[in-house]
């Protein structure tokens, strides 16, 4: 039986010691080829085998489905990144016409995955099918395809498009640099986060070994990337990530911990702070204390005050931090913590900073306004 095919005119060229094809495709043969491998919420922070693609937002491909309608010749430059995983799913043919001048074969069960193109995909999808704009099928995109990358080298384009240029969901960004690790060495992790970042890798190794938990003070409660409004899921993987900067920093009296003894630090300390206060774990949607502005101030506090002490003194335990964080009466209460609360007027940078210190300085002199 002879396999269908579809054929794509195409040029071949090399780079970086990787087969690529650039030329062209009908949205047809896109819609017929093309798949996006989006993070599956079934599988939650099992990060092993998921998606790297953002959720689509569908006021965006909607906005672009209603432009393609209301043209009558669209026009639409830009490219789409491909890959056909050939390391996974077998080389395609390519049949030479001249040089590297030929044509691309590709079986009609074949997959091309979409790397950058997600949203363009999915408009003239929804226009042809939502829309009836069956026409749409004969244009003509550009396409450029990779043929024999690994997939880190897909999650690599994908972070480097998306994030560097368009500033796309950072907490699914980063949590592809996590998925990454295990590949890619620390320095081609550094190369993606820039200069003044490095600090991301590890802590967010860190949260998502976190997020993981089953039990603890963040068991559950840690947003997966592409979902929202889920109940008692009050922290964001991108805020949870820069607000441990201190912990991890070059500076910090802890950054030679092991990952494994650096979980449990940050396990004992959030096992203290909820300590504090039963309804912080009983009603945690009704305080901000493990919200993005209570993560930077309790970070903060923990790297200013609460390990120095407990290396000090030796009396490393959430005991010590629930009765060292008790002392600040005013500022650790849950009337200041709550939803709406006092704690509103300290939501910038600058507020978080401040907190922190006042914080400390009512610990260690019961005036939080001390010099």
């Amino acid at each position: 039986m002879e396999v269908r095919t579809t054929r794509i005119q195409v040029i071949r060229f090399k780079q970086q010691g990787y087969t690529l094809y650039t030329g062209t495709m009908t949205v047809g043969q896109l819609m017929q080829h093309a798949i996006t491998t989006e993070w599956d919420p079934g599988q939650g922070w099992s990060i092993e085998g998921q998606g790297y693609q953002r959720a689509p937002i569908p006021e965006h491909y909607r906005r672009i489905a209603a432009f393609l309608h209301r043209e009558q010749d669209p026009l639409l430059p830009t490219s789409a990144l491909l890959a056909s995983r050939n390391t996974e799913y077998g080389e395609l043919d390519f049949e030479e016409v001249s040089g590297d001048s030929g044509c691309l074969i590709v079986p009609d069960e074949r997959l091309l995955f979409v790397i950058d193109y997600q949203h363009r995909w999915r408009a003239f999808l929804h226009a042809i099918e939502e829309m009836e704009q069956d026409n749409l099928r004969d244009v003509t995109i550009p396409v450029t395809i990779l043929s024999d990358t690994p997939l880190t080298e897909e999650v690599k384009q994908f972070y480097l498009i998306n994030n560097k240029q368009r500033r796309i969901n950072t907490d699914l960004a980063l949590t592809l640099m996590q998925a990454m690790s295990s590949e890619a060495t620390e320095e081609e992790l550094y190369n993606l986060v820039g200069p003044g970042n490095r600090y991301q890798i590890r802590a967010t190794r860190l949260v998502v070994r976190i997020a993981q938990q089953g039990s603890g003070p963040w068991a559950g409660k840690i947003q997966e990337p592409n979902l929202s409004n889920v109940p008692n899921q009050i922290a964001t993987l991108k805020s949870f990530v820069q607000s441990l900067r201190p912990i991890v920093s070059t500076r910090s009296q802890v950054r030679e911990l092991s990952d494994d003894a650096l979980v449990n630090l940050l396990n004992m300390i959030w096992s203290g702070v909820l300590a504090l206060h039963d309804e912080w774990s009983s009603s945690p949607t009704q305080f901000a204390i493990q919200r993005s502005v209570g993560l930077f101030v309790i970070h903060r506090v923990t790297n200013l005050l609460l390990i120095p002490n407990m290396l000090d003194s030796g009396d490393i335990s959430s005991r010590t931090i629930t009765d060292t964080l008790e002392t600040a009466v005013t500022r650790m209460s849950p009337t200041f913590w709550r939803t709406g609360g006092p704690v509103g007027a300290y939501s910038s940078g600058a507020g978080q900073q401040q907190l922190a210190k006042e914080i400390i300085n009512e610990i260690r002199t019961g005036d939080p306004y001390a010099d």
